[in-house]
């Protein structure tokens, strides 16, 4: 969705045609299990996998870039989003169940569908994206209470998205803008036992820009072949895993049951 503002350069369409059918697939498959691997360790483990944890966190921007993918190529947002917020009503019980947390704040999902409204307004605010984007960062980072948005991953996961929007369509900043959001994610979530809290949000955001950089390259190993997931696969998957662990908890199968 360029504008007035976008400076587009060839490395959209190389990328975007690229990352069609079975790339795209691969991409939230992937994010799928690394998810998968980080509500194990959260559910079952009790926090001790911190490798799983860590790997974890490389699921969200994935999520976020493909749905940075659907609006770059014209989908439309308002099914999107309404989808997303169709699944997450009847989801939000199953996951206040498996995580203690999750009684106060809303799913991954709600996460999705705001971000990806916000990503929406950004594409089209021109130069004002960048003190909105400004704005929000220094919330986040100045002032972590009123950053808590009632969504999984807070405001930080509300920007990234757009930030991911930006970069892909070429905007002015839109690579910085993403590494800055990035960093912004890690700065005041959960960080393992004896890390100091910024070495560790500079590295697990380090993790996340090159596991993501990985993953496309990997994807795009695949281009040219259809897709291979069925549709609305992975909103089922999300709300099926949750109450897999679940489950799985309940009968035992966890570190201090």
């Amino acid at each position: 969705m360029p504008d007035a503002g976008s400076t587009e350069t060839g490395f959209w369409k190389t990328l975007g045609s690229r990352l069609e059918g079975a790339p795209l697939d691969a991409i939230k498959l992937v994010a799928a299990v690394l998810m998968i691997g980080d509500h194990v360790d959260t559910i079952l483990l009790d926090g001790h996998a911190v490798p799983l944890w860590r790997l974890g966190r490389i699921a969200f921007p994935l999520f976020c870039l493909a749905a940075a993918l659907h609006l770059a190529r014209g989908h439309d947002p308002g099914r999107y989003v309404l989808t997303l917020l169709l699944i997450a009503v009847p989801t939000q019980p199953i996951y206040a169940t498996a995580f203690p947390y999750g009684t106060t704040e809303a799913s991954i999902l709600v996460t999705l569908a705001a971000g990806t409204a916000f990503a929406v307004w950004l594409a089209k605010a021109g130069a004002w994206r960048h003190a909105v984007l400004a704005a929000g960062l220094a919330c986040v980072l100045l002032l972590p209470s009123l950053a808590k948005t009632g969504v999984d991953f807070g405001l930080a996961g509300v920007l990234v998205p757009g930030a991911f929007l930006l970069a892909l369509t070429g905007r002015a900043g839109g690579v910085a803008w993403l590494v800055a959001v990035i960093l912004a994610l890690n700065v005041h979530g959960w960080h393992p036992r004896g890390e100091a809290p910024l070495p560790s949000a500079m590295f697990d955001a380090a993790t996340i820009l090159v596991g993501v950089a990985a993953i496309v390259l990997f994807a795009m190993g695949l281009q040219g072949r259809p897709r291979f997931l069925p549709r609305y696969a992975l909103h089922a998957f999300y709300p099926g895993h949750l109450l897999a662990l679940v489950g799985l908890r309940a009968a035992g199968f966890a570190i201090g049951s």
